[in-house]
Parts: structure tokens; C-alpha cells; sequence
């Protein structure tokens, strides 16, 4: 092969590279990629990660339960809330706001994607599914041992 013939070669290559990268780079959002409004009115942030899709909690409303239940103590926490019932006391003082508690992968069709499900309220990991309701709803599905199941539907609340 000539020097002349590889070049292009690399050149062709060098480009099909490019190309791939800004289609990548210019995918259309998942649907249920934006922030989202719980049923105790905290919000989720999912977005694209290596995993495939991560939900962090970006802001933080107590439940009335969890009111109910530590009452005084949380006035002396403020807004400092850690991961204290962790299961792995290393991660017990990362905080709260920002961690990631979503890890789903597309499911079979365009509306569903499945993973885990890290619940801050009791340190535990559960098998997980979403499933897209609509343009601005979803319902997300934790269950022990796929029996035993919790949903709770979500609001978009930004793109």
C-alpha cells in the first residue's frame, strides 16, 4: 500500500470517527432524562451516565413520616442530611443531596428501563424498574425479591 492510499485511509477513518462522535454527541435526550417532582415533592435529576441512566437527588423535602419519627433531631441536622442508614458505615456521612439512587438501563421497549434502587430511608438496594407514563410522568417500581413492591409515580418538572 502506498503512503498516498494509507493516508486516506487514516483520513477516512479519522472522519468516520468524527462523525460518530458528533451524532453521539447530538442524540436526542431520553424521555425520561430531565428533573422530576416525587410524591413527597423532592426532586430527581435523571441523566445519561455510564451506566446508562442515573437519578440523583437534587433537592431534598422531608416526608411527614420521617418528620414524625425524628422530630427534634432533624432541627439539629438542618440541611446537613447524610446517608446514615447506609449499610456500609464508610458511606454514613456522604450527603443526601446529590447522591445518586437510580441506575437504569433501557428496558425492551422505549418506555421501560430497569436497574436498582437505593433507598436513603432504610441503606437498602432494590431491584427497580421505570416506566414512562406519559411525556411528563413516570412510575418507578422497587420490589424485594419481585414480590414485594413500592411505586411512586413522578412529575416532570424541567427537560
Amino acid at each position: 500500500m502506498t503512503l498516498k492510499k494509507w493516508l486516506r485511509r487514516i483520513g477516512a477513518l479519522g472522519m468516520a470517527t468524527i462523525f460518530q462522535l458528533t451524532a453521539a454527541a447530538a442524540a436526542p435526550a431520553a424521555i425520561i432524562e430531565g428533573v422530576w417532582l416525587t410524591d413527597t415533592k423532592s426532586e430527581m435529576t435523571i441523566a445519561r451516565c455510564v451506566e446508562g441512566y442515573c437519578g440523583y437527588i437534587t433537592k431534598i423535602v422531608v416526608p411527614d413520616h420521617i418528620i414524625a419519627k425524628y422530630g427534634d433531631e432533624l432541627e439539629t441536622i438542618g440541611t446537613n442530611f447524610t446517608d446514615y442508614n447506609n449499610k456500609n458505615p464508610r458511606l454514613r456521612n456522604r450527603p443526601i443531596q446529590g447522591l445518586q439512587i437510580l441506575t437504569l438501563r433501557p428496558g425492551n421497549t422505549p418506555w421501560y428501563f430497569e436497574g436498582e434502587i437505593y433507598n436513603p430511608e432504610d441503606g437498602n438496594v432494590y431491584s427497580g424498574s421505570l416506566e414512562v407514563m406519559g411525556a411528563d410522568d413516570i412510575k418507578l417500581k422497587g420490589c424485594v425479591l419481585y414480590v414485594l413492591c413500592q411505586e411512586q409515580q413522578w412529575t416532570r418538572v424541567v427537560r
